[in-house]
């Protein structure tokens, strides 16, 4: 995708120029390789080849090297994107947060607010990604870093959706007029920690994506009558 983007900057409908403006032109086009209009999509082209990255070996062993590697791309074109190492792994984190986020939203849309829906929705929504060949690595997986810096900027990252997530819950469990919100929100969170932190084999994710549903129906009909 990112190949093609570049290329396309090349294709120009033009006679073919001589041998001092093919020069010209080509010291150009490494001087603009990305115009401001499809920045946006190059950058997400390489967030989405990091995610391929990421999916085969850990986030914390990453350099710009390797990712150049895997999008075919040169190491200073992703820096001049993102900056140094540290700064392209803290984008990288709020790209898989701003997304999951944004599927948080989609399944609240989907069930029109209404909060048993909505939070059932959210755990289908995992459901479809664990029992889907190949499925990527998500955030609570890719950020849970073995150091224990509790400042590092990619544990922080992970900590803050966390936190996100169960006042999402929370908030829905209010709505719902839970006996006790607070333990509602708890319980389902530990659920969702636990989903989406990765499996040993596909197996396991294809069991823990049949039976996810109906186990958040059963947790939550324990705590919302009627």
């Amino acid at each position: 995708m990112w190949k093609a983007m570049l290329d396309a900057q090349v294709d120009r409908d033009q006679p073919v120029p001589d041998s001092s403006r093919t020069a010209r032109s080509a010291n150009r086009r490494r001087k603009h390789i990305h115009p401001q209009a499809a920045l946006g999509d190059l950058r997400k082209s390489i967030l989405e080849a990091a995610e391929v990255l990421f999916s085969r070996e850990p986030i914390e062993s990453m350099n710009l090297e390797r990712l150049a590697n895997q999008t075919g791309l040169g190491k200073r074109t992703i820096y001049r994107i993102f900056g140094p190492r540290k700064a392209f792994l803290q984008a990288y984190a709020e790209w898989l947060c701003d997304r999951e986020r944004a599927r948080w939203h989609e399944a609240a849309q989907r069930c029109g607010e209404e909060p048993v829906e909505t939070m059932i929705e959210l755990f289908i929504d995992i459901a479809v990604v664990l029992a889907s060949d190949d499925h990527p690595p998500g955030p609570i997986q890719v950020l849970a870093i073995p150091s224990t810096d509790e400042k590092h900027a990619l544990r922080l990252s992970r900590n803050n959706l966390v936190r996100e997530f169960r006042a999402l819950l929370l908030r829905l469990a209010v709505a719902a007029n839970a006996t006790d919100a607070e333990a509602l929100a708890e319980s389902l969170t530990t659920l969702w920690l636990g989903a989406t932190s990765g499996f040993q084999s596909g197996g396991d994710s294809m069991r823990v994506a049949q039976r996810l549903p109906s186990l958040v129906d059963h947790i939550i009909k324990s705590y919302v009558l009627g």
